[in-house]
């Protein structure tokens, strides 16, 4: 299956489901490396297809296990101690995380079995955002086509001619 024919719904999916998006793109680390991007409008969604592990099944046909990472990127808003300015709106980034398993569980691919929330991992911090990830499993059908050329018996018809014979 070709991983254009994955991340295109992912990505048509995360504008449905998350309609504040700004920005959505294939997880380049883009956000490690803010100096050698351009500036990144936040929110943001980046997609991450990881490493498939496949299973034969019959000849030619197998079927791959497959994370798919959902890494959200929200604006840090202020401190979330109490008392704090804007307090609230801190703590309310938290919510985010449970769009991105609204957005995604069960969901299904053409060619992939519905996505399952497998992993919630605790947000991680940078100089100007917050980051979710969220980590789904799925199945998918490696898709392979079998192009061999059957070839059709051949029906030979044998003669004698001497004796006329006909076989």
């Amino acid at each position: 299956m070709k991983r254009s024919k994955i991340y295109k719904p992912l990505r048509d999916q995360a504008i449905v489901g998350m309609p504040y998006l700004q920005f959505r793109d294939l997880q380049k680390g883009q956000m490690s490396k803010p100096r050698e991007n351009y500036p990144i409008p936040l929110p943001a969604l980046f997609i991450e297809i990881g490493d498939v592990r496949f299973s034969n099944l019959l000849e030619h046909q197998q079927k791959g296990d497959v994370i798919i990472s959902m890494y959200l990127y929200m604006d840090m808003v202020t401190d979330s101690f109490d008392t704090a300015e804007l307090e609230n709106e801190t703590i309310e980034l938290l919510d985010y995380m449970d769009d991105v398993f609204q957005t995604f569980e069960g969901f299904a691919v053409p060619g992939l079995t519905p996505l399952v929330r497998q992993t919630e991992y605790r947000p991680q911090y940078g100089a100007r955002f917050i980051m979710f990830r969220v980590d789904f499993t799925t199945t998918l059908d490696s898709g392979k086509v079998n192009n061999n050329t059957i070839i059709d018996k051949p029906e030979p018809e044998i003669t004698n001619n001497s004796k006329g014979y006909k076989f």
